[in-house]
């Protein structure tokens, strides 16, 4: 069994009209969300609370996840399994409001979620909005950034040359709601005692290093973290919307990581893979 605190917080930032964000605490369950929302300040923020829903609704509702089950995902983990499907019927609701609605054609989110199971943490993302893992004062990233500069054989030839590294980081290939199907990626770690977990929108990302990130949660305790990360990418310009969940974990069956970080991120990858399982769906 996994214990966990955690804490959140959303910020409008210093330019935006609107706070099209969204994020979801729920600890009696350990599933937490970030979702950046696109598609104008209505249709975003419409996107991402609709995601947030929908995820945290299938994922407390058995019967739900039996009527939209997914018996083709080739998961055996069905922790992994009901992540993937909540994310797809987000997907689906999102697309079907978009294309029955004028106001919201082209809504859109990115969604970053983790699901602590018994002795595991699950990582699953649609877009560019980060997770990333503390160990021993080591950072990780558990997602797959699904943007032009991170999967750069998707762009155009016509393209080449005209976009700088900046822009690429900034278009997704990927999104919540944009197509009528989407793919998932996955990861599944190995949980252990005082690991911290940080989900993020990219208006704090883009502003704060990952080892800024890494230094302000080790040395302050997680509200404080989340306080002083927000106010450091505001008053670096705050041109985007803010959002971060800090998710500490207080206990494990497991007990304590020991060395064991260093064994799971630098020894060779076929070992690496009995601890860490990495799949997409």
């Amino acid at each position: 069994m996994i214990k966990a605190q955690s804490t959140g917080c959303s910020d409008i930032g210093k330019i935006r009209r609107a706070n099209e964000d969204s994020y979801l605490l729920n600890e009696s369950m350990g599933l937490y969300v970030v979702a950046d929302g696109m598609g104008g300040h209505r249709g975003g923020g419409m996107a991402s609370q609709m995601a947030i829903e929908a995820i945290d609704q299938y994922m407390s509702d058995p019967s739900l996840q039996q009527q939209y089950s997914d018996e083709k995902s080739g998961l055996q983990n069905r922790y992994a399994s009901c992540l993937i499907q909540s994310i797809r019927l987000a997907n689906k609701q999102i697309y079907d409001r978009s294309v029955s609605e004028e106001a919201f054609r082209g809504m859109g989110t990115t969604v970053s979620a983790l699901y602590l199971t018994d002795n595991t943490m699950i990582t699953a993302n649609v877009g560019d909005s980060p997770i990333f893992l503390l160990r021993n004062q080591e950072i990780e990233q558990l997602y797959t950034p699904h943007t032009l500069l991170h999967e750069r054989k998707k762009i155009p030839k016509s393209m080449e040359g005209r976009l700088s590294k900046a822009k690429l980081g900034h278009i997704l290939t990927r999104a919540v709601g944009i197509r009528s199907e989407v793919k998932v990626d996955l990861v599944e770690t190995p949980c252990f005692k005082d690991d911290i977990i940080v989900l993020c929108s990219d208006g704090l990302s883009n502003k704060i290093s990952k080892e800024e990130i890494r230094d302000l949660v080790c040395d302050n305790d997680i509200e404080d973290a989340c306080k002083k990360m927000t106010d450091s990418a505001n008053q670096r310009g705050g041109e985007d919307n803010i959002t971060v969940i800090i998710v500490r974990i207080v206990s494990t069956e497991k007990g304590s990581a020991g060395t064991l970080f260093h064994r799971v991120f630098h020894i060779p990858q076929r070992i690496a893979s009995l601890f860490r399982v990495q799949k997409r769906s």
